[in-house]
Formats: C-alpha cells, sequence, structure tokens
C-alpha cells in the first residue's frame, strides 16, 4: 500500500495542474523565426539606435583586439632580452617604430641600452592606455545607447499590451486571472526588454568579437590556430546538447512563475475570506507547492548550466596547454616569439569568454522567446468588440437617446450553450425611468452588460435613438452613460481623483456631486478633505461610503442615460433612505435603466420589468404588478409581507 502513495500524490498534483484555472498550457516548441522577426519589428522606430549600437560594437571590438599587439610589440620590442629582440613585420609595428621615431627615440635593436628599451616601453605603454580610454568612452556610450534602445522598445511594448487588455470585452477576464496578465506585463516584457538592451545587438558584438579573434589567431599563426581550435566541434557540440535542454525548462520556468503570480494576487484579494474561514494553513500549504515547481523549475535549468560552462572551462584548459606545448616547442625551435606566444594566450582566453557570453545570451534569449510566446498570446487574443464598418468619422459622431432604448428579440448566452436571455423585448422611452427585477441569475445584469457593449447579443439587435448600437463606435456609446455598479472601482488615488476619474471636470462640480447624493460628509471626515489618498480598492471608507462615491462620479459626468446595478445593495438603511432622494434627483430628465434586488429602490420607477429565467414575464408599474399577483407580487411578499 504505501509504494502506491508517491504515484498517487504525483497523479493529483498532475490533475492539479490540468483543473487549475491559473496554469497555463505548456508552450514547448524550438526557436521560432517567425517569433524572432516579430519582435525585431519593435526595433523599426530605433533603427537609428540600433545602426549607432552597431557602430559602437565595431569600433569596440577592433579596440580591443589592438591591445594584445601592442603588448606582443612590447615583448617582441623592449622587455625582451638583449640579442634576443625580433618581431614580425606588422603595419601596427611599424607605426609604433614610427611614432617612436618622430619622438626621437633610437632604432631598437639588440645593441639598444636599457634607458633607451625603458623610453620605448613608455611609448607603447601610453599607446595601450590611450586605447583603453576610447575603448571605455566607447563602451560607456555602446550600454547607454542599448539600455535607451531596450528601455524604449519595451514601453512600447507595455503600452501596446495594457491598450491591448483595456479592449478586450468581459469574458477575456473571466478566462485569464489577474496575476498571469500582471506578469504578461511586468515579469515578460522585463525579459523582452534584457534582449534588446543586451541580448540582440551584443550577442552580434560576441559574433563580431569571434570572428576577429579566430582571424587574428590565422594571421599571427595559421598552422598553430588550426591545432588550437581543434577543440570548436566539441564546444559546438556541447552547445547543441545544452540548447536542446535549457530551452524546455525556460519555459516552464515562465509557466510557473505566471501560476505562482495568478495565486498570490487571488489570495491577497480575498484574504478577508481567507481569515474567516480559517484556511490560512491550507492556502500556504497551497503556495508552497506552486512555489516548489517553480523552484524546480529553475534548478532543473541551472543543472544544465551547472553542466554546460564547468565544460567550457575544461575544453578552455585544454586549447591553453596546447598552447603552451606546441608554442614553446615553437619557440625553441626559433618559429615563433614569446610576444607571438603572449598574443595567442591572449586571444584564446578572450575567445572562450564570448563562447561562454554566447551561452547566457541563449539563457537571455530562452526566457525572452519564453517570454513573447506568451505575450505574443495575449495580443493575438482579441476578444474586443467589432467597430463599425462605417467610415470612422461617420462613426464618432455622438448619436443621442432620441426616442428612447428598445430591446429588440435580443437573445444570448455567455457559453455559446447555456441561454442567459431568450428573445427579450421592452423598450425605454426617453426621460423614462425602467427598473429591471427579479431572481438570482434571471438576467438582469445581462441586461446592464448588454446595453453597455461588454458583450454582443447573439440574436436581436438593441437599438438607441434610430441606431443599432453595434453601428456606433463603443467609445462614443459608453460616452453616454453613467454607471453605478454593485462593485465599486476605488482607485489608489485622491477622493477627488476617484470621483473625476480622468475626465475634464472641474473641482467645483465634483462638491456639487457629493453633496446630491449625500455624500459631503465622506470628504468632510477626510483630514485633506478631497485631497485625501484612497487605499486600494477604498479600504479606508465603508462600503456605503464606496456606494455614494461611485452615484457622485455617475452624477458628476451629467450622463444621458444612468445606469444603476444593485447600486444599493451595500448601503445600510439609513444610508438607502439618504439616497433614494439622490436617486430621484438623478434620475431626472435622464433616461435611467435601475437594476435591484431591494424592491424599495424600483417602487417609484415608471415601469418595472420582471425577468425569470432569462425571459421577461411581466412589466408595468409597482401598483399594477401587486395587483397581477404574479412572480412580481411574490417577490414583494417576500421582502415585506405585503405590498
Amino acid at each position: 500500500m504505501t509504494s502506491k502513495k508517491p504515484n498517487q500524490n504525483e497523479n493529483e498534483k498532475q490533475r492539479d495542474d490540468a483543473e487549475d484555472f491559473h496554469v497555463e498550457e505548456v508552450i514547448d516548441r524550438p526557436f521560432s523565426r517567425v517569433l524572432a522577426r516579430r519582435l525585431m519589428k519593435y526595433l523599426t522606430p530605433y533603427k537609428k539606435l540600433v545602426f549607432l549600437s552597431i557602430v559602437l560594437i565595431l569600433i569596440t571590438t577592433m579596440l580591443s583586439l589592438v591591445g594584445p599587439l601592442l603588448v606582443k610589440e612590447a615583448i617582441d620590442g623592449p622587455l625582451s632580452l638583449p640579442g634576443n629582440a625580433s618581431r614580425t613585420p606588422n603595419q601596427l609595428g611599424d607605426f609604433v617604430i614610427g611614432l617612436g621615431h618622430q619622438f626621437g627615440l633610437e632604432p631598437l635593436n639588440n645593441d639598444v641600452e636599457t634607458e633607451q628599451r625603458i623610453s620605448w616601453l613608455w611609448l607603447v605603454a601610453g599607446l595601450y592606455g590611450s586605447i583603453l580610454l576610447i575603448q571605455l568612452l566607447f563602451h560607456y556610450a555602446e550600454i547607454m545607447v542599448f539600455e535607451r534602445t531596450g528601455q524604449s522598445v519595451t514601453r512600447d511594448l507595455r503600452m501596446q499590451i495594457f491598450t491591448h487588455l483595456q479592449r478586450q470585452s468581459s469574458s477575456f477576464f473571466h478566462r485569464n486571472p489577474v496575476g498571469r496578465l500582471v506578469t504578461r506585463v511586468t515579469n515578460d516584457v522585463e525579459a523582452l526588454n534584457e534582449l534588446f538592451a543586451s541580448g540582440f545587438i551584443s550577442l552580434a558584438g560576441d559574433l563580431l568579437a569571434i570572428t576577429g579573434i579566430v582571424a587574428m589567431l590565422f594571421w599571427t599563426n595559421a598552422e598553430l590556430a588550426s591545432m588550437v581550435l581543434l577543440v570548436t566541434p566539441v564546444v559546438v557540440l556541447a552547445t547543441i546538447v545544452f540548447r536542446q535542454y535549457a530551452r524546455k525548462h525556460y519555459r516552464e520556468m515562465r509557466r510557473r512563475l505566471a501560476h505562482l503570480n495568478a495565486y498570490t494576487q487571488e489570495s491577497i484579494s480575498g484574504m478577508e475570506v481567507v481569515q474567516v474561514c480559517r484556511r490560512e494553513d491550507q492556502q500556504a500549504q497551497r503556495y508552497s507547492e506552486i512555489n516548489s515547481k517553480l523552484q524546480d523549475a529553475h534548478l532543473n535549468g541551472i543543472f544544465w548550466y551547472a553542466i554546460f560552462f564547468p565544460t567550457i572551462e575544461l575544453l578552455s584548459v585544454v586549447a591553453l596547454v596546447i598552447i603552451v606545448v606546441q608554442g614553446g616547442a615553437r619557440i625553441e625551435m626559433g618559429t615563433a616569439t614569446f610576444g607571438e606566444f603572449f598574443l595567442f594566450w591572449t586571444y584564446l582566453t578572450r575567445l572562450f569568454s564570448p563562447l561562454r557570453d554566447l551561452a547566457e545570451k541563449y539563457n537571455l534569449l530562452q526566457s525572452a522567446m519564453a517570454a513573447s510566446e506568451r505575450i505574443f498570446g495575449i495580443l493575438d487574443t482579441d476578444s474586443s468588440l467589432p467597430e463599425p464598418q462605417k467610415v470612422a468619422a461617420q462613426a464618432s459622431v455622438p448619436v443621442t437617446v432620441g426616442d428612447g432604448i428598445r430591446f429588440e428579440n435580443v437573445s444570448f448566452s455567455y457559453d455559446g450553450e447555456t441561454p442567459v436571455l431568450e428573445d427579450v423585448s421592452f423598450r425605454v422611452g426617453r426621460g423614462e425611468t425602467v427598473a429591471v427585477v427579479g431572481a438570482t441569475g434571471a438576467g438582469k445584469s445581462t441586461i446592464i452588460n448588454l446595453l453597455l457593449r461588454f458583450h454582443d447579443p447573439n440574436q436581436g439587435s438593441i437599438i438607441i435613438g434610430a441606431e443599432d448600437i453595434r453601428n456606433i463606435s463603443v467609445a462614443n456609446h459608453r460616452e453616454r452613460f453613467g454607471l453605478v455598479l454593485q462593485d465599486v472601482a476605488i482607485l489608489s488615488r485622491t477622493l477627488e481623483e476617484n470621483i473625476r476619474f480622468d475626465r475634464d471636470i472641474n473641482r467645483d462640480r465634483i462638491v456639487w456631486a457629493l453633496e446630491q447624493v449625500r455624500g459631503s460628509a465622506i470628504a468632510t471626515r477626510q483630514k485633506k478633505g478631497l485631497d485625501e489618498p484612497m487605499m486600494e480598492r477604498g479600504r479606508t471608507i465603508s462600503s456605503g461610503e464606496r456606494q455614494l462615491v461611485s452615484f457622485a462620479r455617475a452624477l458628476a459626468g451629467d450622463p444621458e442615460i444612468l445606469v444603476l446595478d444593485e447600486a444599493t445593495s451595500h448601503v445600510d438603511t439609513e444610508t438607502e433612505a439618504l439616497i433614494q432622494e439622490a436617486i430621484e434627483k438623478l434620475v431626472e430628465g435622464r433616461t435611467s435603466v435601475i437594476v435591484a434586488h431591494r424592491l424599495s429602490t424600483v417602487r417609484k420607477a415608471d415601469r418595472i420589468l420582471v425577468m425569470h429565467h432569462g425571459h421577461l414575464r411581466e412589466e408595468g408599474r409597482h401598483e399594477e404588478l401587486v395587483a397581477l399577483n404574479g412572480i412580481y407580487a411574490r417577490l414583494v411578499k417576500l421582502q415585506f409581507g405585503s405590498s
């Protein structure tokens, strides 16, 4: 029996992953050129910076190759023992000799005294120092250009993702946890920032450095270079094996990180429920399991790095051993100099440095590829409502309420299978207040969602004035509405900013709106009045006060159509009595649709629509519906005991 437990636990974990809403599907594809080209398009607006980066890399790479040549000239020249000075003619050496002659130095030969050798050495050292200083300045410029390019691209990408998310319909956010979306905008975009800032361009720099070093090795001594580079095929083979395993683990790391962020966000948002139900230990246990899976994904990736890098180090040592053995033999035979030996040693150590960097860049590339797959998965999923096919100028013309709002044979289903509304038709006249009531799940809030175009009906049409709302741009359509929801959105801004909500509304209008909804006391109780910062989700004020803020927000915008969706559900009896007067003022002269469970809110409505299981069952004034002794009358008796 005990031997089966580990398998059972593993099966349970796999089943949890399959059923967990927060866990994304596994993506394990090889490097995609199409994906890389798509990423490169984000560099197009900054092609001048990219070109400048390439030029700077080219200059710094060339300067890095010159330094060892100068040291070689010093070793074979002023640093050589008397009688052993020798050098292979080359342009750099000729330049140094010519410069020395201009400074009055005697020709360098075996009979030159020590003082002259020191003077020649100072000349070479001065040239080397100057090159290092120039290289430092260019390297500084290179880093600044890299970072500016990377930050510019990621700024654009973040804005594209955020703008894309704001256009999506409600169903998109029902399918994607908030924590996962936050991971896309933050962690995944940051991975791409590293790619653009130090990935693509510096990868070209490493390849250029490797090419330059190999060329210099063959230029110095082709036979010795061929022997040393015998280890190259082994390096390539090790890189291919490493790449195959590292790709899989990097995608798993991005997936597990998104899972952890989504679960964390949900747990913190529902912390009160967790604490009241005393589920802290169970939540912590679940978090520990998710966290452990993320740790395992990281450790699996590190395992292959722990094998790959020592392998490269070992191969570099083998190459250096070849240099020592073969170089020493050639020095003894007189076919090579100590300067050439040093040059080979230096270039070879520098050769393996960019090779290791290439592995790091591949690390970075895999992280970026995994992140980009997730990001483009979001960007390629467009559930936004279609804009009208009219010319943009025509579609943006504001449409007035006209004769009012009409639902004509509207049917709708969220999942395409279970109907929520079926063949619903009704009319709301201009300036009329219509209430929608019914039991939970009757379709009341769905009517609001369709009216505001959070969704489009599967069948039928919704007409405002003389125009189907699908023929009006979404922005202009929603601009006419004032909305008060059951769950009030309070942002981490000041009280005034929460009411203004980035609209062109002056402070006097905000003060007036608070007075109208009997919410002036909210500002009075704050230390800074309207300038008091609100905590996230409005935790520093009561639920009833949050509702009053929402009422003031709607009234301040002077909407043409007012929609109240369970707007008094979080308000106590005393506060409800206060805002009933405010509602009467709020709806005065406006076309209003009110959804409510509390029937006291809808008694004075011009008409009441009674929904039942997605159908419009009754319609009329309060007194008429009570006299009808139907569904509405039963609701009244349940709440009040009598009509």
